[in-house]
């Protein structure tokens, strides 16, 4: 079983496995693999096929591109000053361009950018953006 809110727009041609929860306004555009446990947030959008591994969480309003591939357990925040009860709250949200590529169990830091056909390691902390075609990986991601 899995939610799928009835605001999402979903391609006939999209999966989204068991447990996963999809929030209303998102859209999943043709191709699209959605594993279980994963969580995609308000008003994101994931270009055609797009897989978004199992457990993942994209924050509200994250655009990911076409032929991207996120990898198990990938989290991406969207708020550089977490608080329970933050008033000053201001999203955002990360970019992962078409053709990206992040392994599993990386966390993507708010406002990242990942390039188009980028490649970020497995366990990697994205800190900043990372360029179109580069590959990152570590503990702070930095170039290689």
């Amino acid at each position: 079983m899995n939610f799928i809110h009835p605001n999402a727009s979903i391609s006939p041609t999209a999966k989204v496995w068991h447990f996963a929860v999809v929030h209303d306004f998102v859209v999943l555009c043709d191709g699209v693999n959605v594993g279980s446990r994963a969580e995609i947030s308000n008003g994101c959008i994931i270009g055609r096929n797009s897989r978004i591994s199992s457990g993942v969480f994209l924050p509200p309003s994250s655009i990911v591109g076409s032929d991207v591939f996120i990898g198990p357990n990938t989290t991406f925040t969207d708020d550089k000053h977490p608080k329970a009860n933050n008033r000053n709250y201001k999203a955002e949200p990360p970019v992962v361009d078409d053709g990206a590529a992040i392994g599993a169990g990386c966390v993507i830091l708010p406002g990242v950018k990942i390039g188009k056909n980028a490649v970020v390691g497995a366990g990697s902390v994205v800190t900043k953006d990372v360029p179109d075609g580069a590959t990152v990986y570590g503990g702070y991601a930095t170039l290689r």
